[in-house]
């Protein structure tokens, strides 16, 4: 099994990328508490994730499945057509779809990212903000109306993995998760030729449509966008840092190698170590890396780092096209 795994950050300057529930007029953002006083800042996994789905829809060789309705209030449903062999995305982001009288059809995303959370705790700072335009128009009321929102500076780190076996192989094992195909995707999967694995109940698309799905997706990486608050903050999503490598397990290897020193971040020295010597075996691949200019720029540790893959860092954006180019070349990944 190979994984491509990966660590991003995410540069937020003056930022309120994903509100929770508001409290009498204020919007908050999202946070995580530590010993009850310190707080973390967070986008969640979902909203990365919706982020990622609005930068595919730009794509135009990207195909989206059609998200249906049922029900009303409480009972209120919303899936997608759970037809990975014709839509991108529920091949990758995976689905559930329960109707009436059906087994319920259900994939577990190949992809798979944790929330973005600050490297540091962060003082959360309220923004006022008034609405007063109203008392100029005619038969307007005098007087203001007062709102207040949360935002924070800090730099969020997000860890990531795509399960390159699982991107386009679906499998029919009766168990959650697995039934990705019923009787009638069977039938849809056989008439589009698809490769029937029978020991492992799966068929799978042909390489070449696998590679190009896997490789939208770290192109999307690498150009986001989204995030709340955009009009009154304009907060670039798109990584700042990126380390990635194609891993033989699903344990991430590069999660420790982010500290914060204060709120700044920094690459840990023996975490990059531990790379080379303790997980060495599990690499079948370069390591990929990318930077921004102007983001991280004296850290002393670049140098090691850049010594580690051998080339000056890249932008982000370029490290994620290298490893996607590289899968042309290494079909093995795939298998």
């Amino acid at each position: 099994m190979a994984f491509i795994t990966g660590l991003l950050l995410i540069d937020a300057p003056a930022s309120a990328l994903n509100m929770g529930e508001g409290k009498d007029i204020t919007a908050q953002v999202k946070t995580i508490f530590w010993e009850g006083l310190m707080s973390y800042p967070y986008a969640s996994a979902q909203a990365y994730r919706r982020w990622l789905r609005d930068t595919l829809e730009r794509d135009p060789n990207w195909r989206e499945s059609v998200v249906t309705t049922a029900g009303a209030g409480k009972k209120q449903q919303a899936f997608t057509e759970g037809d990975p062999i014709q839509y991108d995305d529920d091949d990758l982001f995976g689905y559930m779809r329960a109707e009436k009288g059906e087994n319920t059809l259900t994939r577990m995303s190949p992809f798979r990212t944790t929330p973005m959370i600050a490297i540091a705790p962060t003082q959360i700072v309220t923004d006022f903000g008034v609405m007063s335009r109203f008392d100029r128009q005619e038969g307007g009321k005098e007087g203001v109306l007062l709102h207040k929102h949360e935002f924070y500076r800090a730099t969020l780190k997000g860890l990531f993995s795509l399960d390159l076996q699982m991107s386009g192989t679906f499998t029919y094992r009766r168990r959650t998760g697995y039934l990705n195909l019923n009787d009638d995707g069977r039938q849809r999967a056989e008439a589009a030729g698809l490769t029937h694995l029978e020991a492992e109940q799966a068929y799978r698309l042909p390489l070449n449509e696998r590679i190009r799905r896997v490789q939208a997706l770290l192109s999307a990486m690498g150009r986001v966008s989204g995030g709340a608050k955009q009009t009154l903050h304009y907060t670039d999503v798109t990584p700042a840092f990126v380390i990635a490598a194609v891993t033989k397990g699903g344990n991430n290897i590069f999660a420790r190698v982010i500290k914060a020193d204060g709120e700044k971040p920094f690459l840990h020295d023996g975490a990059l170590n531990e790379i080379q010597n303790t997980f060495s075996d599990d690499l079948l691949s370069g390591i990929y890396v990318g930077r921004a200019q102007g983001f991280m720029d004296n850290d002393p540790s670049a140098e090691l780092l850049e010594s580690m893959v051998g080339y000056p860092l890249p932008h982000p954006r370029t490290a994620l096209d290298a490893l996607a180019n590289d899968l042309v070349a290494h079909p093995e990944w795939l298998e």
